[in-house]
């Protein structure tokens, strides 16, 4: 899911005060064992945050958009703070100077963190020391980037696919294939809900069809009133409150349906003009 992250709310002074703080011990130890045992320990700092991120997101999970009550949410650190893994699989020191920048928080359910862990594979001008991080090329897709967001699909069974087809878009749907894996987008749970979903919606879009031509057919007002019931049925599956949103538009795409895409129109309009950060 999209997270606009212009739209967080702002840090206490006091916060930004002490993040410096541990920043500027965090330069003062060379050792990595015991750099990460400091950041370890101060890991109640970042949680801070958990209580924030979810209110911004309706709760949800940014990578499944899902909310599970039994899951214990974490705040994901983007880029990993203390050992990084490679797409070959080997390690590296971490983003050690990331660890407390609130900008690297991302808010994961606890099945994509654990299967994330430390991987961040980076294709070209990856960073090892104190810097900006924004000209690295990397394979996660980022859902702080509604460009990144894009690039990943869904089929009928409730899989998490690519949205690029491999032989136009050979990069893009690489980032996807990796982001799937990594994230475990397409763990058994969340597929069926998915599939649920996509069912639901299917129904809904018969019976959307059905009533359309009777409209058409017999154009009363209540013919009217019942077809836009249904369709504002579809609109409100759609709301940022509501889970799996990407699945739905998916489904919508899949139905070659003119009043679907008319829908779909409506929820680009409501984006931001500030659409990438």
């Amino acid at each position: 899911m999209y997270i606009d992250t212009y739209s967080l709310p702002a840090t206490s002074a006091k916060w930004n005060l002490k993040a410096q703080q541990l920043l500027t011990e965090l330069n003062s130890i060379d050792d990595v064992a015991e750099r990460n045992r400091f950041i370890d320990k101060n890991h109640r700092y970042w949680k801070l945050f958990k209580s924030s991120l979810k209110a911004h997101s309706h709760n949800k999970c940014w990578y499944s958009e899902t909310r599970n009550p039994y899951s214990h949410y974490h705040v994901d650190h983007f880029r990993p703070k203390k050992c990084v893994i490679e797409f070959d699989g080997t390690k590296r020191d971490g983003y050690w100077w990331l660890a407390f920048d609130k900008s690297n928080y991302r808010l994961s359910g606890g099945v994509g963190n654990a299967k994330k862990k430390d991987h961040f594979a980076v294709k070209y001008n990856t960073v090892t020391r104190p810097g900006p991080v924004s000209d690295e090329v990397i394979y996660f897709l980022d859902p702080t980037s509604i460009e990144d967001v894009k690039l990943l699909n869904f089929d009928n069974q409730g899989n998490a696919i690519p949205s690029a087809i491999k032989t136009e878009e050979e990069w893009n749907c690489a980032r996807a294939e990796y982001t799937i894996d990594k994230l475990d987008l397409n763990f058994p749970d969340l597929v069926e809900e998915r599939k649920g979903k996509w069912q639901n919606i299917t129904i809904l879009i018969k019976k959307i069809n059905e009533l359309n031509k009777k409209y058409n057919e017999e154009p009363t007002n209540n013919n009217k009133e019942n077809l836009n019931a249904k369709k504002n049925e579809i609109r409100n599956m759609l709301k940022p409150c509501e889970e799996l949103t990407a699945t739905t538009r998916a489904c919508l795409r899949a139905c070659g349906q003119d009043w679907a895409y008319r829908i779909l129109e409506e929820q680009m309009d409501l984006q931001p003009s500030n659409n990438d950060h």
